[in-house]
């Protein structure tokens, strides 16, 4: 299974070997296994073991959605998205090329709404339920420096 918004996350029933292990490997498919684990390419695993069945496989498949993609896809921002963001990011840079008067406008009414934004991301994010971790992984920073960044802009859950 795999999902756009979530690249690098392919998820499939890992083959459990008669000895224990996960099979990791095409050739381990060929061999005897017991049962099926949802597994995923980045290396996640879940613990629960499924039937070596096709509905075995199936099921795996669908506890890595459940149980792994879905919390990714929660963080993840639409592929749609991320391309509009792209695409105007290189409209501003040639802008700035061109006419870097109006690049600095344009960048300084952006500014203006992005920090309105990000503070009520934020703030939905904790009155959801995420932790000061998880909001500073969202952001690609500590979750100290989220923390000390927007606790004074965003009430506690």
């Amino acid at each position: 299974m795999k999902l756009d918004d979530i690249p690098g996350h392919e998820g499939y029933g890992a083959p459990i070997l008669p000895g224990g292990e996960v099979a990791r490997s095409a050739t381990a498919f060929t061999r005897d296994f017991v049962g099926y684990l949802a597994a995923c390419s980045c290396g996640w695993t879940d613990r629960r073991q499924h039937p070596p069945t096709p509905e075995g496989a199936k099921e795996a498949e669908t506890q890595w959605l459940r149980r792994h993609a879905t919390p990714l896809l929660a963080a993840a921002p639409p592929s749609w998205l991320v391309v509009k963001s792209n695409v105007l990011c290189e409209l501003i840079v040639n802008l700035a090329a061109e006419r870097p008067l109006a690049a600095l406008k344009l960048l300084s009414q952006v500014e203006s709404w992005q920090r309105t934004l990000l503070d009520q991301a934020v703030a939905a994010a904790r009155r959801n339920g995420a932790s000061w971790a998880e909001v500073g992984e969202a952001m690609g920073i500590s979750k100290q420096a989220a923390h000390e960044r927007f606790r004074s802009q965003v009430p506690s859950p």
